[in-house]
């Protein structure tokens, strides 16, 4: 192998370790901070002052819905006043299942001409090689 790509796949590595390393501590600084930040009012958005920053916190919320739950309430409210709040969420139940339409369904074609496929990040882990 080539001694540049030797050298990228090592800095590439400690790179990795210490952008995991920063990225668990800022997580952990800014939950601090969120703790300590002066909101107003029930407010969502604080701010805290250190020396030489302001810092603006703004709290998030991550929500899932009971998929389930929501079709019996659609069921029983009916779709009209239902879809006014909520709209239809389609997604493969797993990728076998998926697969297995795409290649051998009915409706392989359709299914096929519904989906757009795009390249995303490529996910790169390191193991350290133990010193000979």
């Amino acid at each position: 192998m080539n001694q540049e790509l030797v050298r990228l796949v090592d800095d590439a590595a400690i790179l990795k370790e210490e952008i995991t390393t920063k990225t668990e501590r800022l997580r952990e600084i800014n939950h601090q901070l969120a703790s300590h930040a002066q909101y107003k009012d029930g407010a969502k958005t604080g701010y805290i002052s250190g020396q030489h920053f302001t810092a603006k916190v703004q709290l998030k919320e991550n929500t899932k819905w009971d998929q389930a739950a929501l079709e019996e309430l659609r069921a029983m409210i009916g779709d009209e006043e239902f879809f006014r709040v909520f709209k239809w969420t389609f997604e493969p139940k797993n990728a076998k299942t998926l697969a297995g339409a795409l290649e051998f369904g009915e409706h392989k074609e359709r299914i096929a001409a519904a989906r757009t496929v795009t390249d995303g990040s490529p996910s790169v882990t390191f193991e350290k090689l133990e010193a000979c």
